[in-house]
């Protein structure tokens, strides 16, 4: 009986060591242009650690017409006729490729990378200029 008791508790203590390990989640994203025949391209590789709430990565591209001004994750709208939900990237002055992210998210942003409904954006002064679907890493 003592013996089951052991068990128990040992199997308990692993449970509980496996919940307080972060859940990371790894994200890949194929950056194409925003209108056909344009040069601009790229690939992101994203880590979401959702105990931490923070996003890391990379984020590769070439072909933009101008040094990136901006670069943003961006949601659907919260409700119909409204604005998609966008959340800016910090970027470095004169960023280069390739960028590195870091950065927190809110539970909302974290809910829907998981469910597929983010684009990640790049772009100019002018406009952006590549973006695609974020999709779970294979």
């Amino acid at each position: 009986m003592r013996g089951m008791k052991v068990a128990f508790a040992a199997a308990a203590l692993c449970l509980m060591a496996a919940s307080a390990w972060a859940d990371v989640v790894k994200f890949t994203v194929d950056l194409t242009p925003d209108q056909q025949g344009k040069p601009g391209k790229g690939t992101a590789n994203l880590s979401l650690d959702t105990t931490s709430k923070a996003l890391t990565g990379t984020i590769e591209y070439s072909g933009l017409s101008a040094p990136p001004a901006m670069a943003a994750l961006e949601g659907p709208p919260p409700k119909p006729n409204a604005n998609p939900v966008t959340l800016p990237i910090p970027l470095p002055a004169n960023a280069a490729s390739p960028i590195n992210v870091k950065m927190q998210l809110p539970d909302p942003a974290i809910a829907g990378l998981k469910s597929g409904e983010w684009i990640l954006l790049i772009g100019t002064k002018q406009a952006p200029e590549i973006g695609g679907d974020i999709k779970p890493a294979q």
